[in-house]
């Protein structure tokens, strides 16, 4: 469950009720950090909204279970909304806004984490997030290059910039992981 307030002028969103349906987890273990991602629908990243969290250090997070941990650009875990779909982004073909904040403060409370071994009994598997609370916004004033363009000879040369996006979330979560297949190349 995710729930809170998003506000992305770049994509026209100003949404005081957001609730987010978390369809989808997947994480990526890899040398003690843990990246996971929770997607409303089963699309690509590309095509779908995601709310992502990195951890820098399951081991700290295990040594700190059942307490708040920061989040936050340096901080043991950072987070990142992404909500591609709700932007427009529909196909590979169809351009959209870039409507993505980070987290810049707020907590994260972990009971339990998974540790990198997919052949672990279920309890070693899980990972739960009994509450979490982010304030986030855009760490990047850039412009707005799919608003109203300027048209005037007088008229300044770069695209306005975006409005100030932000978001304020909360929520818990839980799943187990379970390694799937390994992604193939193509040659």
């Amino acid at each position: 469950m995710v729930r809170g307030e998003v506000i992305l002028p770049v994509c026209d969103i100003d949404d005081r009720a957001f609730s987010f349906r978390a369809e989808f987890f997947g994480g990526e273990w890899y040398a003690g950090s843990f990246t996971i991602r929770i997607g409303e629908g089963g699309n690509l990243g590309e095509f779908s909204d995601e709310l992502s969290f990195r951890v820098n250090d399951t081991r700290y997070v295990a040594e700190h279970l059942n307490q708040r941990i920061p989040v936050g650009p340096d901080a043991p875990v950072q987070a990142i909304l992404r909500l591609t779909k709700r932007c427009g982004r529909v196909s590979i073909t169809r351009a959209s806004p870039n409507g993505a904040v980070e987290a810049y403060a707020g907590y994260i409370q972990f009971s339990s984490i998974y540790r990198g071994s997919p052949v672990a009994d279920a309890p070693a598997r899980l990972t739960e997030v009994t509450e979490f609370s982010l304030a986030m916004r855009d760490a990047n004033d850039r412009p707005d290059l799919f608003g109203p363009q300027p048209g005037a000879v007088n008229a300044p040369r770069e695209p306005p910039i975006a409005g100030a996006a932000r978001a304020e979330l909360e929520g818990s979560f839980r799943f187990y992981f379970a390694s799937g297949r390994p992604a193939q190349r193509f040659q």
